[in-house]
């Protein structure tokens, strides 16, 4: 298993393994997509024999805040620590960046709260339409 920056010939296969896993209504335009990692500062993927199991993308100044914005492994390669690997290599190790994310579902929450996220009482958003 290999966890590494996505390079351009990934594209598709991410965007592929997305859509099989839940991101199908984020990822349909295959052109939006490579827009959408092209404008991200940090993108990994996981690869197993050639093939890519895991994604992860986050936006971050690299000096105070971070979003995580999407993660997603391969239903084969779950519980094995590929998202765990793949949230550390999107983060990096700077104890003064304040990571955000959304999690919608308990599963989500539970995950995330191993990596040592909490429920915040200040965030705000405003929903796209």
């Amino acid at each position: 298993m290999e966890i590494r920056n996505l390079v351009p010939a990934d594209i598709e296969a991410a965007r592929q393994l997305l859509a099989e896993n839940g991101w199908a209504h984020r990822v349909n335009n295959p052109e939006r997509f490579a827009q959408l990692v092209a404008n991200s500062q940090r993108v990994a993927v996981a690869v197993d024999g050639g093939r890519i199991v895991g994604f992860a993308r986050a936006l971050c100044d690299g000096i105070s805040d971070g979003y995580l914005s999407m993660v997603a492994v391969a239903p084969s390669h779950r519980r094995q620590g590929v998202g765990r690997a793949l949230m550390r290599h999107v983060m990096g190790d700077d104890p003064d960046i304040t990571w955000v994310l959304r999690a919608a579902r308990s599963s989500e929450a539970a995950f995330f709260g191993q990596l040592g996220f909490t429920p915040s009482m200040v965030a705000m958003e405003r929903r796209r339409s």
